[in-house]
Formats: structure tokens, C-alpha cells, sequence
């Protein structure tokens, strides 16, 4: 049988569990702009959050299935990244690293090499240096509180039209050569450092 860790809830702001999950999915938006993707749509209630991005296989085969699988692992690290960050904690989706574990596994299955602990960690240190730069960092909140403000007014679905927007005054979109998506690779291939 597991036993109940208790976590304790953040203090201050980040008490508000509405607030909490607009933390995180504008962790998922600032990565999803840095690697190159387009937002569709957030969705913070009714629970679970959600953002929808344009992964899309861009060929019809199993690398093209691997990468996106690795863009999809290193989006829930961006909400996790972000939450960290703003909230001093990661408690609004702690499901995140059992899936994230999951897809690492999955990922070394297709590829038929690697370990996906190391699988797990390489993405993890690409969603946090998305987060090294200053201008991602310091996104979060601002594009937090629009989030959160568009809940509380009674928006169950956010248009990825007006996140994108709101990302634009902290965060342009950057060129796809510019892009981490241009520095990410399936696993097996090189990857940038």
C-alpha cells in the first residue's frame, strides 16, 4: 500500500488553486512558444487544465511519433518549471511526472535504445533551459494572471488566438530556426547542448 505524502499548499497567491493552474498552463504556453508551436486553446475548469498545441506529425513515421512525444514531455515540464518557480512548489499536477515517466519509457521502447531515465533527464534539462532566458521567466506571471482573470470572468476555454497575443508583449514568437524545436531531436540523434 502507498503511503499519503502531505504536501503543503502554497501561501500567498499561489493558495488560489485557479491561480495554480494558470501558473501552470502558462508554463505549457511559454514552452509550446519556444518550441516554434502554435496554441490552440487552454483549459483551466472545469479540471483537468489543458492546453492544446499544434504538435503534429510532420512525417508518417516513428521519429516524427518520438518527437512529438519528447514536445509533449517537455511541455508538462514547463508547467511543472513554471509552478516551481512562481508558487515555490509543484502541487496542481503531480500526475504530470508519472505520465512524463510513462512517455520517457515509451520513447525508448519505439526507439529500441537508450535508458528513459536518461531519456527523461536530457528533456527535462531542455524545458529548463527554455527557462534560463529571462524573457520566458519573467512571462509566466503576467501570462499567469491573464489566464486567471479570464477564468475568473467565466471563460472555460481560452482561444489560443488571445494567449498568443498576450505572449507576444513578453515573448515574440520566434523564427523556427530560432526555435528549441530546431535544437530538439528524437531521441538517438544528436541533440543540441
Amino acid at each position: 500500500m502507498y503511503s499519503e505524502v502531505a504536501c503543503s499548499i502554497p501561501e500567498g497567491r499561489c493558495a488560489d488553486q485557479i491561480y495554480r493552474l494558470s501558473v501552470y498552463e502558462a508554463g505549457h504556453a511559454l514552452t509550446a512558444r519556444a518550441l516554434g508551436l502554435k496554441v490552440i486553446s487552454v483549459r483551466i475548469l472545469p479540471r483537468p487544465p489543458v492546453l492544446i498545441s499544434d504538435k503534429t506529425f510532420t512525417h508518417n513515421n516513428w521519429e516524427s511519433f518520438i518527437e512529438m512525444l519528447e514536445i509533449r514531455i517537455i511541455e508538462l515540464f514547463g508547467g511543472q518549471i513554471a509552478e516551481e518557480h512562481a508558487c515555490d512548489s509543484n502541487t496542481c499536477c503531480g500526475g504530470d511526472i508519472a505520465r512524463i515517466d510513462e512517455l520517457a519509457r515509451l520513447i525508448a521502447g519505439l526507439a529500441g535504445e537508450g535508458d528513459p531515465e536518461e531519456i527523461y533527464f536530457e528533456l527535462e534539462a531542455v524545458a529548463s533551459k527554455i527557462f534560463e532566458d529571462k524573457a520566458f521567466l519573467d512571462a509566466i506571471l503576467p501570462l499567469a494572471e491573464f489566464l486567471h482573470d479570464r477564468v475568473k470572468a467565466g471563460h472555460e476555454e481560452i482561444k489560443g488566438k488571445d494567449v498568443e497575443r498576450e505572449m507576444d508583449r513578453f515573448v515574440p514568437p520566434l523564427p523556427k530556426s530560432e526555435s528549441w524545436m530546431g535544437r530538439v531531436f528524437s531521441f538517438g540523434k544528436k541533440k543540441a547542448s
